[in-house]
């Protein structure tokens, strides 16, 4: 979703931009704090999984990252731990739809609330 361009100060489009834009830069800083943390995180900029799975992988990553914050872990090694390695197979992602589209009507939605 983009904010709206070219607004009139106090419209709900502007009300809905500026919200967008204070959102953004808070999941941005967290996708950095987390990338930080797990270096897994750190691949190709592109979407190898579909969102769904994506969205658990983030979830969970945060629910780690506030475990560490709660014992007060300082840097989390991987060495030290005993994974079996083992490559996971990409999802096929289906046919993608229109996500511009379908974004927009969501943004709208969003901006009726206003």
């Amino acid at each position: 979703m983009t904010p709206y361009r070219s607004v009139t100060q106090g419209s709900p489009q502007s009300n809905y931009s500026m919200r967008h834009s204070t959102t953004r830069n808070i999941v941005e800083r967290t996708i950095g704090v987390l990338k930080n943390g797990f270096r897994c995180l750190l691949g190709a900029r592109e979407l190898h999984y579909s969102p769904h799975k994506v969205s658990q992988v983030i979830n969970v990553a945060c629910a780690l990252q506030t475990i560490c914050i709660y014992y007060k872990v300082e840097d989390l090694n991987a060495s030290e731990f005993n994974f079996e390695s083992r490559q996971e197979e990409k999802e096929e992602q289906s046919s993608d739809p229109d996500y511009t589209s379908i974004a927009n009507r969501i943004r709208d939605n969003i901006l009726s609330t206003f």
